[in-house]
């Protein structure tokens, strides 16, 4: 391992197994034998300075698991410190495919009736996946959510936070689609669930973890809360939905008619459904337009074809836009502080 792994790991505390470590308990390949042994996944890209910390977390769990690291052609030292880790956890890598490419792989690779996706600056917390097996037990779900901090600085510091667990027992589908999210460090899913959805989808390249928990709960999986602090998701300013906001925001837009037409297809878009897509529309919309992206205009075809009244800010901007261009328009409608 390289100086900088190195002074990586003693910072973060990180014990990397002795050469002579065998395979333990929480080693990858015995456990997927067992019921109830957890696959722990972990999509890594350039993430030297926080992989040794989310491996730590993992091997701090009690029970079988199987973890595997799947790096995804870093250009950093992440490739060296999760070797640093075997035999303990598995270390595969590959070219740079993108987050849902390694997340699927990761499913590939590993055989454990339950899976956890974790990315390498997440952590989760001692004795987490135990109670969330738990949960499973008692409540016979496919996906078991526990709360979760949102941190930049210290973990300790960070803000908790939890899902809203009426309106997803009311009809998850519509709930998600509204923006209920969790990070996929608090999420456990069935194995056979993540099978009959077929994978992470990499046309959503910014918020394909958003569109896999929709996907869970169109597939017809069984939300279930274990109601303890079980994750911490790290903030931070390079994340890419922050780089590319534009990719974020189209990522919306094309998530949202992907649902939609799921929904017209099934024929179960109800009203309330209707006003979900409403407001993906709107943030996408209003999103493009302050960049002054052409899509804004597809945006408002969107949200006009629902049959729903448009919002103001599409109503007023969009002929407006039509008569003098877009950027005119948007620098018209900041100065009139258009809603």
């Amino acid at each position: 391992m390289s100086t900088m792994a190195s002074s990586w790991c003693l910072r973060a505390g990180a014990r990397a197994p002795p050469p002579e470590a065998q395979a333990m308990p929480n080693s990858s390949s015995p456990a997927a034998a067992q019921d109830d042994a957890v696959a722990v996944i972990v999509p890594c890209y350039d993430s030297a300075d926080t992989l040794a910390e989310t491996l730590e977390s993992v091997l701090a769990q009690e029970g079988p698991l199987e973890i595997i690291v799947v790096d995804d052609g870093s250009r950093d030292e992440s490739l060296a410190v999760a070797r640093r880790f075997e035999p303990r956890v598995r270390v595969v890598s590959g070219p740079n495919r993108g987050a849902s490419a390694a997340r699927n792989r990761g499913v590939d690779e590993t055989q454990s009736p339950w899976i956890l996706f974790l990315d390498a600056d997440d952590l989760i917390e001692p004795g987490t996946l135990s109670r969330r097996l738990e949960t499973a037990r008692a409540s016979g779900a496919d996906v078991i959510v526990c709360d979760w901090r949102e941190f930049s600085g210290q973990p300790a510091e960070g803000v908790t936070r939890s899902l809203d667990w009426t309106a997803i027992r009311r009809d998850a589908e519509h709930a998600i689609a509204a923006g209920a999210w969790a990070t996929t460090a608090a999420i456990l899913y069935r194995r056979a669930l993540v099978e009959r959805i077929g994978g992470f989808r990499a046309d959503l390249p910014v918020i394909q973890d958003a569109r896999f928990f929709f996907d869970a709960a169109a597939a017809g999986g069984r939300f279930a809360h274990s109601p303890h602090l079980g994750a911490s998701y790290r903030l931070r300013p390079q994340s890419l939905s922050r780089r590319d906001p534009t990719r974020f925001l189209l990522d919306i837009l094309s998530n949202g008619k992907q649902i939609e037409e799921s929904w017209r297809g099934r024929n179960v878009l109800d009203d309330m459904r209707l006003q979900a897509l409403m407001g993906v529309y709107n943030v996408a919309g209003r999103g493009l337009f302050s960049l002054g992206h052409e899509q804004w205009f597809e945006a408002v075809a969107a949200q006009r074809s629902l049959g729903l009244p448009l919002p103001r800010h599409s109503r007023v901007m969009e002929p407006l836009a039509r008569m003098i261009g877009l950027r005119p328009a948007r620098l018209l409608g900041a100065l009139a502080k258009v809603a």
